[in-house]
């Protein structure tokens, strides 16, 4: 069976079957083989990103991997016959893990699926639990759903600001940096007093959270931190300098990319727009038109006050009546991590992972980077780079 959808988002083969994974899709659908060869984004999904150039004069050089500020080690081939950048690869190979669940216990998997990205440890945690609760029909109670939600977007904030630090360095707002990083450090200092820990490990479980988070003060004090956020993005926004190095820089359009990158290149989807955990919520995603580095920043950043009105808002959450694991060879999970909607299928046999698929937003934004710096130059590449909110270590995923 061959199914279209509006763009194939993953992909895995089992033995002599192949499944494709579609955006905001309930289910793995089975394909002939030769379809997952037309998939246009086999190639990053594969870890392969971006491509070669030749010509007169046509030369390249290596930027990377410890060169150029990357937050994580990253190795870009530049194809260029002067100034401006006619292709570049990625090589994500130093950081690239390819992790294995299968035949692991829950405990086990649980603890790798939290650490391979700490900086989105909740988010994953999430993930995986919710993977595990639907299919062993266990539902968390309404205020740990409702905790697990503030937590999420509590993440979604810390690593907003955090790119946005990285963005400002890049393009040398020195001043703005170090602000933006003091705030991300009161927020995870925040994290650690009222959870236990600054990166949220061991908050979560399976059924629900392993402490009481006192909600209320973290409901404050991020408020106080964000308002704080909003004296310096105005600032930011009225910087020409600042704009001018953003705007018509690594334009993408929507269809390699995921989370903030899509929506600023004009598409609207976000997974909490489907997501039961946001249930009854408003929420509307934030949308910009451009698909350029400024475009990028402006949509990040406003989900900032977004985020701050879901934790403001939301309390308890029963997910009673969503239905559980649907009756289907692969159900996808999903979750929206900051950086975009991460797609999980999971299977178990006797309390042991029997099988796994993860498709990250990293593996799809690296190749959309790759693509869009093409036309730009060389000093362009890392604040365009921070603006996607790309981390090495999601590119080799888990299986």
């Amino acid at each position: 069976m061959n199914v279209e959808f509006p763009i194939v988002t993953g992909y895995f083969e089992r033995k002599d079957r192949s499944y494709i994974l579609g955006e905001g899709s309930s289910n793995a659908v089975e394909v002939d083989h030769d379809f997952i060869d037309k998939i246009p984004l086999k190639k990053p999904l594969d870890g392969v990103f971006g491509h070669s150039s030749e010509g007169d004069n046509v030369f390249a050089f290596n930027y990377g991997p410890s060169t150029g500020g990357f937050m994580e080690s990253l190795d870009l081939k530049i194809f260029t016959y002067g100034e401006r950048i006619l292709s570049v690869e990625a090589f994500p190979d130093f950081k690239r893990r390819d992790i294995t669940l299968k035949g692991k216990s829950l405990r086990d998997a649980f603890f790798i699926i939290e650490r391979f990205n700490g900086f989105h440890s909740f988010s994953y945690s999430t993930l995986f639990s919710r993977a595990i609760e639907s299919i062993e029909n266990i539902s968390p109670s309404p205020e740990d759903t409702g905790t697990r939600i503030i937590l999420l977007e509590t993440e979604r904030i810390i690593s907003h600001i955090y790119k946005a630090a990285r963005l400002c360095d890049a393009a040398s707002q020195n001043i703005a940096s170090y602000w933006l990083l003091s705030l991300r450090e009161k927020l995870l200092r925040i994290l650690g007093e009222v959870a236990g820990h600054r990166y949220l490990f061991g908050v979560n479980r399976i059924g629900g959270l392993n402490r009481r988070i006192d909600v209320e003060k973290l409901r404050k004090d991020v408020e106080s931190v964000v308002q704080e956020f909003r004296v310096i993005m105005k600032g930011l926004y009225s910087a020409r300098i600042f704009i001018d190095r953003l705007e018509n820089t690594c334009i993408t359009d929507a269809k390699n990319t995921r989370g903030p990158a899509l929506r600023a290149a004009g598409r609207s989807f976000d997974y909490r727009t489907l997501d039961p955990y946001y249930g009854d919520m408003d929420f509307k995603p934030i949308t910009e038109r451009d698909g350029d580095s400024l475009a990028r920043f402006l949509v990040f950043t406003a989900e900032v006050d977004a985020s701050l009105d879901i934790i403001k808002n939301t309390k308890s959450v029963s997910m009673e009546d969503v239905s559980k694991d649907p009756k289907s060879d692969f159900p996808i999970y999903s979750v929206e991590t900051p950086s975009g909607d991460a797609q999980l299928t999971l299977k178990l046999e006797s309390g042991v992972i029997a099988d796994a698929y993860l498709r990250t937003p990293s593996m799809l934004n690296l190749d959309a980077f790759c693509s869009g710096i093409k036309g730009n130059v060389k000093t362009d590449v890392p604040f365009a780079f921070e603006s996607f909110g790309i981390w090495i270590s999601e590119i080799g995923g888990i299986q």
